[in-house]
C-alpha cells in the first residue's frame, strides 16, 4: 500500500511540475541552450522517478524511457481536461 506523507506531492502535482518542465526544456530547445536542456531533462527523469516511488539503484528492469512516455501521456492529458480555449471575437 503507497502511504502519502506530507511532503509527497498528489498525482495532479507531478503532472503539473512534470508540464512546466516541459515546457521550459522546449523553450531551451527554442533557444539552443543546451546547459539548460540536460538539466530539464535530468529534473524531468526525477519527478518521473518520485511519481512513482521508484529507486532506480534497486529496480534495474525499470524502463525508464517507457516510464517517461508513459508519465508524459498521463501529464498531457491532465492539461487537456485543465485546458480552456478563450475566442478571439
Amino acid at each position: 500500500m503507497n502511504i502519502q506523507t506530507m511532503d509527497e506531492g498528489t498525482g495532479s502535482e507531478y503532472a503539473r511540475i512534470f508540464r512546466l518542465l516541459s515546457a521550459a526544456k522546449e523553450e531551451a530547445q527554442k533557444l539552443k541552450l543546451n546547459n539548460l536542456m540536460h538539466l530539464t531533462n535530468m529534473a524531468l527523469l526525477q519527478v518521473v522517478i518520485d511519481w512513482d516511488g521508484i529507486d532506480p539503484e534497486r529496480e534495474l528492469d525499470v524502463n525508464l524511457e517507457k516510464l517517461i512516455g508513459t508519465k508524459t501521456k498521463l501529464a498531457m492529458k491532465d492539461a487537456r481536461e485543465n485546458l480552456v480555449v478563450l475566442e478571439r471575437h
